[in-house]
């Protein structure tokens, strides 16, 4: 039987080891799980290179966040050598090992138990695991297995991450159900929201989830945990993006519930055929859109998305679909991120029907009120959570802002296509030097690193020449969480890890720009603003930049010239002087210190 070697990591950044999984299927998951994962699949865009290498990855990635006894992790582990060992479908594993959990509760041979594992009947039965020891401190033993068993490849294709036990509980401690009310899970995965749901009917309580695996384990975790009620769990088999004519025909699809929450699918793209009409394509908007649609008026709505949802320009539709017509009532922050990616997460809670000025957001068990109008700072309504401090500086440095960087020449860094074959640690005859991202420092660039032979023919991308010679420009490091521009006019060469800005601002020298965008309360405008770990440019389009006199531009230009003469101290003076120009008072300094450095002074 041929067998592939694949890695099997238990979290980001431990050292892999190799294990052997059997390659009679395909990515190694049932023909039943492959046909929602090719169902799921679209085509790659451009803008989904990097992405589309992780979705063919074979690797293991245990998550670590989902356990509640990390002691459990080597009997999740025996587990999974157990299937890859005897070429088990994952399907037939998870009826057993569910089987296994309905007898040790005593309720396998119960009326309504038969009648769902009837439903099943064609999946095989592994009887050793119908009987294997398993742990029972966990919240979710069989998710957990399951989500183990799937490889980072198809987990990055359907975005699918369970939610911590902590985390759904958290969103859903505050729904009440004295009244009747109901809960839906739109993609409920194996059950991490229905769990938390405080009420002591499983009738109140629905979910829907497009991998059948997955429905099966809701199914079992209901009728563990109502192990004394007679009832049919109202899980269901559906894919919740599909057209309308078709939705229409399952009635679950058409009822209105109290209450929705739910870790939707992240970067699995949203296909041609589905309603929503989102401009991102990202199915969680997607999601939130149509699960919208089903919440009663007066209902609560709550998901976990990426925080990229709160300032990345792709997602303005649904952030304008979530101030205009959800009702936004408050954003929770979340430290920590999902094993297997490095996206933290956030959940947004929205009241239909809700209409308020303001919001709260929770984050590190602090709370603060944040007024709605403050998202409209931008052009792309980015959720910038700005205070009132936060508010009163942006408004100061926006009411001088006559200019900005709109009308200035931008430049994208040298793209080789092969920087182990092209870029050398030693001078050569016929190369010349050229700088990266890491040797951009504030001002000033270290010495260059690398040489390469600029033969522009030869490589993949570069930007007009006229650009990379130009006698005076500004180079900025693109991934970074602060502004880092440095000066050159020796024409040198960039590596894409940077990018070129040459400055069109009336009444500024090149070297004030570069003072001003090195300042601090230029660093404070752009985090409170945009907050990213990207430098972009449609943001460093968005900053003011004010009028300012002949004198104060020449002075600044000195001041600067002392700095990249090597006069550190001079940074200082430059810092003074951009405050003086806004009037800014001591306190509103101490502040915008204290937020970018860490400290006040």
């Amino acid at each position: 039987m041929e067998r592939d070697n694949v890695e099997v990591c238990v979290s980001p950044g431990e050292r892999c080891e190799q294990t052997y999984f059997p390659g009679i299927e395909r990515y190694g998951i049932s023909n039943a799980t492959l046909r929602n994962w090719e169902k799921l699949n679209t085509k790659e865009d451009g803008r989904l290179t990097a992405r589309a290498n992780k979705r063919k990855s074979k690797k293991r990635v245990l998550p670590i966040e989902y356990f509640n006894n990390k002691e459990n992790i080597s009997f999740v582990q025996e587990i999974l050598d157990y299937i890859d060992e005897n070429t088990i479908d994952v399907f037939s594993a998870i009826v057993s090992l569910g089987i296994n959990l309905l007898k040790r509760n005593k309720i396998v041979h119960k009326e309504h138990v038969a009648s769902v594992l009837s439903e099943y009947s064609n999946i095989g039965i592994e009887r050793e695991l119908t009987t294997v020891d398993i742990p029972d401190d966990e919240f979710d033993i069989l998710g957990l297995v399951y989500q183990s068993y799937l490889r980072e490849g198809k987990k990055n294709i359907i975005g699918s991450y369970y939610t911590p036990h902590r985390i759904a509980y958290n969103m859903t401690k505050d729904f009440v159900f004295s009244n009747n009310e109901t809960f839906f899970d739109p993609c409920c995965g194996s059950g991490a929201f229905l769990l938390t749901i405080n009420t002591k009917t499983p009738n109140q309580i629905f979910g829907v989830d497009n991998d059948e695996i997955a429905v099966f384990i809701s199914k079992i975790n209901l009728l563990l945990k109502y192990n004394d009620t007679e009832f049919i769990p109202q899980i269901y088999c559906l894919d919740f993006l599909i057209g309308y004519s078709i939705m229409q025909q399952h009635p679950i699809l058409r009822r209105k519930f109290d209450y929705i929450a739910t870790n939707p699918p992240w970067g699995a793209m949203q296909r041609e055929n589905d309603p929503c009409s989102i401009a991102s394509k990202e199915t969680f908007s997607c999601f939130f859109i149509k699960a919208f649609q089903q919440l009663k008026d007066g209902g609560t709505i709550r998901f976990l998305f990426p925080d990229s949802i709160l300032n990345v320009k792709a997602h303005k539709d649904i952030r304008q679909f979530i101030l205009k017509e959800a009702g936004l009532v408050s954003i929770t922050l979340y430290d920590g991120t999902f094993s297997g990616v490095t996206t933290r997460y956030v959940d947004i809670k929205c009241g239909k029907g809700v209409c308020k000025d303001q919001f709260n957001v929770y984050s590190n068990n602090e709370e603060k009120v944040i007024k709605i109008k403050t998202v409209y700072e931008t052009e792309d309504m980015v959720f910038n959570l700005l205070s009132d401090d936060d508010l009163s500086i942006i408004r100061l440095v926006k009411s001088r802002g006559n200019f900005s960087l709109k009308n200035s020449i931008w430049g994208l860094g040298v793209v080789t296509g092969d920087n182990k074959g092209k870029l050398f640690p030693e001078h050569h005859n016929g190369m010349e030097k050229i700088y990266t991202g890491k040797e951009i420092q504030p001002y000033i660039l270290l010495p260059a690193k690398n040489y390469i032979l600029y033969d522009r023919a030869n490589l993949q991308q570069v930007a007009k020449e006229e650009i990379y010679r130009a006698p005076e420009k500004l180079v900025y490091k693109f991934i970074s969480n602060k502004l880092t521009f440095a000066y050159d006019n020796n024409a040198s060469l960039f590596l894409n890890s940077s990018n070129i800005l040459i400055p069109k601002i009336p009444s500024m020298s090149i070297k004030t720009v570069m003072a001003f965008l090195n300042s601090s309360l230029f660093q404070f405008v752009y985090l409170k603003l945009f907050g990213q770990i990207k430098v972009l440019r449609g943001n460093l389009e968005e900053l003011p930049f004010p009028e300012i006199s002949k004198i104060d531009d020449s002075q600044i230009s000195a001041l600067v010239d002392g700095v990249l003469n090597g006069d550190v101290e001079k940074q200082e003076s430059i810092e003074k002087y951009i405050f003086s120009i806004y009037g800014l008072t001591e306190k509103q300094i101490s502040y915008i210190k204290k937020t970018v450095y860490g400290k006040a002074n």
